[in-house]
């Protein structure tokens, strides 16, 4: 395959129609700029800003951007955008951030993320070439899509304290001749998040029935239900530490609970200030909780209905830097009335560039479990084994995934050409049946 991609490559440059036309200016001169944004529509950011090169190698760019994101207390989503200097900028950084309503369309959000980038790279525009042919002009002030200029409005009064609710109802039926699917659910949420108190409330509901033809005369019919309610109350006592209440409650047929109500403190501390939680988090959770449960069946510690009280700890590591992204956890639970019984659990997910062009990504979780104290005694029927109706005795699971990516050639990424679908990594439209 690489030999056919070579080969058309050549093809291409041994039949020139004359001779090659010299370099444009703005690739000479323009500011080039590495942008590192999962979340962001990079085609249209390329069509919008124009006055810069974007390069496919964070080592080839004299800015490096990075866009990191996370929910507001009002349901919509911060965007930070960091500007760090290279290649003759070193030391020069800034960053500014965006807030999009929870109502904000798609073309809202793309057309303020630019708008901050505009803003952000002119301090290093201003020191090239091109910074001659830059005209900055100010908006008439006015009414935007989103307040004046197109930025959120002030805040005034708020009638609702911060309070934030949202409501949804879904379901999807499929179907052939021998199959069909049914799954219907719905959720509640109620938060409200002030810097120093954080408040959610969430309820969600969930029925399935699958029915699947055996044979002529026989068919099997599966049911399940999964229902549950969580509450947290946080308070913020600086910069790094936080403690707060956990409460929950449940009823699944999965795990053989009619139904299950647990509530516990718990204390949290961030080495790195919450302030930087959209570049790098190293957090600590320690909680207690007391737990009561009534089952469905009998278990197979011949348990109908029991309290338990547990301890947990939880070290999360999150770093979103230029060698590319960290996702770590380990997790331990562990029952306080027989210690032998407890899980726990590591996940990692990563993503380095390890050389130019090159860059290594992987996955994964394991967890060990001795803590099924709820698994019923009579176990599962065949068919509940294989549609996994019911949880099964287990000591173990986990997953596992990697990748590795070469990419080579021009170190330009300024063109975008949407015919026959999206090239680029944006937004692309797709009619499809």
């Amino acid at each position: 395959m690489i030999h056919l991609l070579l080969a058309a490559a050549l093809v291409f440059q041994e039949a020139p129609a004359g001779p090659p036309p010299p370099p444009p200016a703005q690739l000479q001169e323009a500011l080039r700029v590495y942008l590192d944004c999962g979340s962001c529509d990079l085609d249209f950011l390329r069509t919008e800003i124009t006055f810069v090169n974007y390069v496919r190698d964070q080592r080839d760019a004299q800015v490096y951007v990075l866009v990191t994101t996370q929910a507001t207390g009002a349901g919509g989503t911060e965007y930070t955008l960091t500007f760090i200097g290279q290649r003759g900028f070193e030391g020069r950084a800034d960053t500014l951030s965006y807030d999009a309503r929870p109502d904000a369309t798609d073309d809202i959000v793309r057309r303020a993320v630019a708008h901050a980038m505009m803003l952000g790279l002119m301090r290093y525009v201003a020191r090239t070439p091109i910074a001659e042919q830059i005209e900055i002009r100010r908006r008439p002030p006015g009414p935007g899509p989103e307040g004046p200029g197109g930025r959120p409005p002030r805040q005034g009064r708020d009638p609702w304290n911060y309070w934030v609710f949202s409501a949804g109802l879904s379901g999807y039926l499929q179907g052939e001749t021998s199959t069909k699917q049914q799954q219907f659910s719905e959720n509640l949420s109620a938060n409200r998040i002030t810097e120093r108190w954080k408040v959610t409330l969430s309820a969600y509901g969930s029925t399935y029935r699958n029915t699947y033809q055996l044979t002529d005369t026989s068919q099997f019919v599966g049911r399940s239900h999964s229902y549950s309610f969580s509450g947290l109350l946080v308070r913020s006592l600086g910069a790094h530490w936080s403690a707060g209440i956990q409460t929950g409650a449940s009823s699944s047929t999965y795990t053989n609970k009619d139904y299950s109500a647990s509530a516990g403190p718990a204390v949290e501390y961030d080495i790195w200030p919450y302030a930087e939680s959209t570049r790098r988090q190293l957090r600590l959770n320690y909680a207690l909780s007391a737990e009561h449960d009534d089952y469905d069946q009998v278990t197979l510690y011949k348990k109908t209905v029991e309290t338990l009280f547990s301890q947990s700890l939880n070290v999360a590591l999150v770093l979103r830097e230029r060698f590319g992204t960290v996702n770590l956890s380990v997790s331990a639970t562990q029952y306080l009335h027989d210690l032998r019984k407890y899980d726990v659990g590591v996940f990692g997910a990563f993503t380095f560039r390890l050389v130019k062009g090159l860059s290594f990504s992987a996955g994964g979780s394991y967890s060990r479990i001795r803590d099924q104290l709820y698994l019923a005694a009579q176990g599962a029927t065949p068919e509940e084994i294989l549609v996994r109706l019911r949880q099964l005795a287990t000591t173990y699971n986990y997953f596992t995934s990697f990748g590795l990516t070469y990419t080579f050639g021009s170190i330009y990424n300024n063109v975008v050409n949407p015919r026959f679908g999206s090239s680029g990594s944006g937004a692309s439209t797709c009619m499809c049946f």
